[in-house]
């Protein structure tokens, strides 16, 4: 993996030429896929630390006006008929993601943005865009664009754990402090929700599903199972979605477009392993599906998903507990499973 000290420097060639040139300059897979993760330095694993020459003279933020702007560009600049089907798919699916309400969360609750910019970003950056998440917080209130628990929590977590301080870092615990959440923890009771949620679950699955008869599918499968089932997942973080996690020691990641995925491709890495996913990780997945599309397409509770989790899989409330953080937020993600789920005779 490059360093983030190289991406930078590539972002910043690109927005150079971007700036003396056309408006939409043709890129290579190559060079949007550089120029991608220099935008997205905070999603990128490895040492945060850079020399002077590196990410501290870097300025886009995650979803300050610069960072949209630059991504935009991006998309919209990479050459799609170069690209293979997955790839262009893989675009396409990140435009569509630009029209739904992220954009007012600007800090992702599954990274530490402020444990990687910590003394990597200038102070001055770093508080200006703790300021911006507070204001996109209460913009987004205004347009019922509003976090839940999890998401507040874990927001609160990430900064109070943190040994960096500021009155802009205050003002935002603050305001977290005494912020009202939404009643559900899933997209579909944001703005749009259901429909950002299917965008999602389309692209993942590889298909196009009707929930209806996709819920009934789930049901079936995980009342099949007659006791809980014992898996080796004995900890599960937040950068990586759960099915990532799971099936790591088995799958060789592959590389994709998505920043969100720490730019791994979930469907091509599951399509180059899938046939050495054991029975019981495989039914791990079939009830991660089911209470990834309950919690986000039909309103399960917090209570509900957690039931489903510890009466389907043998896990403890902290396991079980950082796995239904993991579903809430990385939407959708568990379900590349779904084809293999199918394909299944075992289950």
């Amino acid at each position: 993996m490059l360093k983030i000290s190289t991406l930078l420097f590539t972002f910043s060639g690109f927005l150079l030429i971007s700036a003396c040139s056309e408006p939409h300059q043709s890129l290579t897979y190559e060079e949007f896929f550089k120029s991608s993760k220099a935008l997205n330095w905070f999603a990128i694993s490895g040492n945060t630390h850079a020399d002077d020459g590196g990410v501290a003279k870097f300025k886009a933020m995650p979803f300050d006006e610069g960072y949209l702007k630059s991504r935009h560009r991006l998309l919209h600049s990479v050459d799609m008929a170069v690209l293979s089907e997955e790839h262009r798919n893989s675009i396409n699916y990140l435009k569509i993601q630009e029209r739904y309400p992220e954009r007012f969360f600007a800090w992702s609750p599954h990274l530490d943005v402020l444990a990687r910019a910590d003394r990597v970003v200038s102070q001055d950056s770093l508080n200006s865009w703790l300021m911006l998440v507070l204001a996109r917080l209460r913009e987004g209130y205004e347009s019922k664009v509003i976090l839940s628990r999890l998401e507040r929590a874990q927001l609160l977590k990430y900064l109070t754990q943190s040994d960096y301080d500021s009155k802009e870092k205050q003002a935002l615990v603050q305001y977290l402090s005494e912020y009202k959440v939404r009643s559900g923890i899933g997209l579909y009771q944001l703005p749009n929700g259901k429909e950002w949620y299917q965008s999602k679950l389309n692209f993942y699955s590889g298909q196009t599903h009707d929930p209806h008869e996709l819920a009934a599918f789930l049901s079936a499968k995980t009342d099949a199972v007659d006791e809980p089932v014992e898996s080796n997942i004995n900890n599960i973080g937040l950068r990586l979605p759960a099915i990532l996690q799971i099936t790591s020691s088995y799958c060789e990641a592959k590389s994709g477009l998505n920043w969100r995925d720490s730019y791994v491709d979930v469907e091509h890495t599951l399509a180059n392993c899938y046939q050495y996913i054991p029975l019981s990780d495989l039914k791990v997945l079939t009830v991660l599906a089911e209470v990834d599309l309950g919690i986000h397409l039909y309103a399960w509770s917090q209570r509900q998903a957690m039931h489903r989790l510890q009466s389907r899989l043998a896990l403890n409330d902290a396991l079980a507990h950082a796995l239904l953080n993991n579903i809430a937020f990385h939407p959708a993600t568990n379900m590349a499973i779904l084809p293999y789920i199918k394909a299944s005779s075992k289950l």
